[in-house]
């Protein structure tokens, strides 16, 4: 029988790094892109995507995807952010399934959705919390998860590659020295494992952070379940830097800011 295993991660937070990291088991299929935008089922799973009211044909889901699973792998991966708000029922669906739930440091996540999807910092500080809560969920409730954070992952390789074998043994060997090609703050080049949280929060101005702050100031016991600290202005931070976000300066200028899909 074939296990599921499924990466359970906010966007813009490390999780494509994950995700081909673990495909360096031999061991594992993983779907040719996130599985929310395959054809089959993208008209279904990308319409109001992170509404919890919303119920997902799981059914019509799995058989979509194992078109393009290879099933005589031993364990099949999936990774799609929303599935965070519906790792419950995914449990109760599919059969010998395993979660991996990672997050990543609340400035860096809401810098990445600001600049991305040409959302207000609000509604993105608002959405990391949301997922956060999602994440707090999961942990408690289901039965086969580990857990750790993209500082974890990306800090200390090492000792999360022997979490996962020890998490899930059959994928029996795990390779983090492998160079990825994936997207990111400093464009899309292939580079190996590392923590780029100082170049995303270094484009957060002073006003950008007060404004997170304001916002996270009401959730101290979340952000110590995930051993996250609040991260103040400072003073050689408000005389060297404008008080506009850059991204801001960007779109007065005319130049248009690329916006993704979360």
């Amino acid at each position: 029988m074939n296990k599921f295993l499924f990466v359970l991660c906010p966007p813009y937070s490390g999780s494509t790094v994950l995700w081909k990291i673990l495909q360096t088991s031999p061991h594992i299929s993983a779907l040719p892109k996130e599985g929310q935008f395959l054809e089959p089922v993208k008209h279904i799973m990308r319409d109001n995507p992170y509404n919890i009211q919303k119920k997902m044909p799981w059914d019509l889901i799995q058989g979509a995807w194992e078109t393009y699973w290879d099933i005589d792998k031993s364990i099949l991966l999936e990774k799609s952010p929303p599935n965070l708000i519906r790792a419950l029922e995914i449990e109760q669906h599919f059969q010998e399934s395993y979660f991996v739930a990672m997050i990543r440091n609340p400035y860096a996540s809401c810098e990445g959705i600001y600049r991305r999807n040409h959302k207000f910092l609000e509604e993105s500080v608002k959405f990391w919390i949301k997922c956060a809560e999602h994440q707090v969920n999961n942990i408690k409730n289901i039965r086969n998860i580990t857990y750790f954070t993209y500082e974890d992952l990306t800090d200390s390789p090492e000792k999360i590659r022997k979490q996962l074998l020890e998490f899930m043994p059959d994928l029996e060997t795990l390779d983090i020295n492998v160079a990825m090609r994936v997207h990111s703050i400093l464009g899309r080049q292939a580079r190996k494992i590392e923590n780029l949280n100082r170049h995303k929060i270094n484009n957060l101005t002073d006003k950008d952070l007060s404004t997170i702050n304001d916002i996270l100031k009401d959730h101290k016991e979340l952000m110590s379940f995930f051993g996250y600290q609040y991260i103040y202005p400072s003073v050689i931070r408000t005389v060297t830097r404008n008080i506009e976000s850059p991204f801001a300066q960007l779109r007065a200028k005319g130049i248009r800011i690329r916006k993704r899909m979360l």
